[in-house]
């Protein structure tokens, strides 16, 4: 029988443990964070050191006998990895044919180095037929790889099986062959593949991830993973022309704020990976109206987030999307993080809740000066709420001096709601990482 993903939950211990202090007086990260060891961290143990979270099935483009070719950037190194595939929104059965993994040769290309490509097996299988709704787990595979350095998948999907599922508007290029192509799972080279968003074009269609949502490492006990959850600003999305239409200056860049945290957290030595579990145009409270934008980010929590191998802290950040798309009230978002917050604290898992970014002059429509009443009446709520372990004051890391309600110039991704690398990078400085838990050992 196929190993379908379950929570992986976090010893009760972790319940017991220090809440993270407010900013100001605190001790080092290193000690902050060593706090929460217990005395026997002996033993290995899974942790997530990547995850793209499926979005939908309907907008993506459907495979035709074909070779999709992933890219899978890792927050923490190892030498023992599994891999997470989902059909969780098709509609169909999905028949993998082949499944492998390689180090990427060089950045932004489509070739392994030669000796790296490994086969993906499945309950000790190379083949897999995957049914609508579900997630599979592979057995576990050797291969040595560093910390962002990225990894790649490749995956032959046998015949028609309809819509891939899919983690749509990737700030990342996604792979493959021709359709009626077949299998070339097998090759080292880049021949034949094609990559979307295409090189130089501008502006860029977005290229969703297929298939491939997650990687786990094998690593010590004493490693944890902090789960970043949100939308587009936590997925990296420097700025949106539309819904589908993005800026090409991001792409393959790799700079999100959870990326750059991860890199925070490795030069600060601490034993911690990153895995972000946001969807650009995700809503707490509702679902999305366009496909693409997945459902609500209360009811995809526990699969997308608390599931997560290792998971011992949840930085929140979501909200924008509710003003500005539903009109979503202060106290409704309210009732909606306390919600989660509880929903994590039952498996022991720490909260840090971020205040919502500046968002005034916002380009999208429902956004902007309208919207601004409600933000900062639920940022003040954040700031002064102790149901959190902690918050991370994003707002305040990223908005203009000279007028609080906008981004400041050179963090400005150039559509007032998102992102530049600078931007992002203010936002990881923000994460108080002390405040950040590590596992709670037997």
């Amino acid at each position: 029988m196929r190993r379908i993903l379950g929570i992986a939950l976090v010893p009760l211990l972790l319940a017991l443990l220090p809440v993270a202090s407010p900013p100001g007086g605190a001790p080092s990260a290193a000690a902050g964070a060593a706090e929460a060891v217990a005395t026997s961290c002996s033993g290995r143990h899974w942790v997530a050191s990547w995850y793209a979270a499926p979005g939908d099935a309907v907008l993506s483009q459907p495979p035709v006998e074909q070779t999709f070719r992933v890219q899978v950037m890792p927050t923490r190194q190892g030498s023992v990895a599994r891999f997470r595939l989902s059909n969780r929104f098709g509609n169909r059965p999905v028949r993998f044919g082949a499944v492998t993994v390689g180090r990427q040769d060089s950045p932004g290309s489509a070739a392994i180095e030669a000796g790296t490509l490994r086969a993906l097996r499945f309950d000790g299988q190379r083949a897999l037929v995957l049914p609508p709704g579900a997630d599979v787990l592979s057995d576990p595979v050797r291969l040595r790889f560093p910390a962002f350095r990225a990894l790649l998948v490749s995956m032959h999907v046998v015949g028609s099986p309809g819509g891939a599922t899919q983690h749509g508007i990737s700030e990342q290029t996604t792979w493959q062959t021709a359709p009626l192509s077949g299998d070339h799972t097998a090759s080292l080279g880049a021949d034949g593949f094609v990559g979307l968003p295409i090189p130089g074009v501008t502006p860029a269609l977005p290229q969703g991830i297929p298939y491939v949502i997650g990687m786990d490492v094998r690593a010590s006990r004493r490693v944890g993973t902090v789960v970043t959850f949100g939308d587009s600003i936590t997925d990296g999305t420097e700025s949106e022309i539309s819904a589908v239409v993005l800026s090409p200056d991001n792409i393959d860049t790799f700079t999100s704020y959870p990326e750059q945290l991860g890199r925070r957290i490795r030069r600060a030595r601490l034993p911690l990976s990153v895995a972000n579990a946001a969807i650009s145009g995700n809503q707490l409270l509702a679902d999305a109206s366009v496909p693409i934008f997945g459902p609500s980010g209360l009811s995809r929590l526990r699969i997308d987030a608390l599931a997560r191998a290792g998971a011992t802290t949840l930085i929140l950040l979501e909200g924008i999307n509710d003003i500005g798309q539903s009109f979503a009230t202060r106290d409704e978002l309210v009732a909606g993080y306390r919600e989660a917050i509880d929903a994590a604290h039952e498996r022991g898992i720490r909260v840090l809740l971020g205040t919502l970014t500046p968002q005034n002059g916002a380009l999208q429509p429902g956004y902007g000066a309208m919207a601004e009443p409600t933000r900062v009446e639920l940022n003040r709520w954040i700031r002064h709420q102790h149901r959190s372990d902690g918050i991370v004051d994003f707002d305040r890391a990223v908005r203009d001096p000279e007028d609080p309600s906008r981004i400041r110039e050179e963090y400005d991704g150039g559509d007032g709601l998102h992102f530049s690398a600078e931007g992002y990078r203010a936002m990881a400085a923000a994460v108080p990482l002390r405040a950040l838990r590590l596992p709670a050992c037997d």
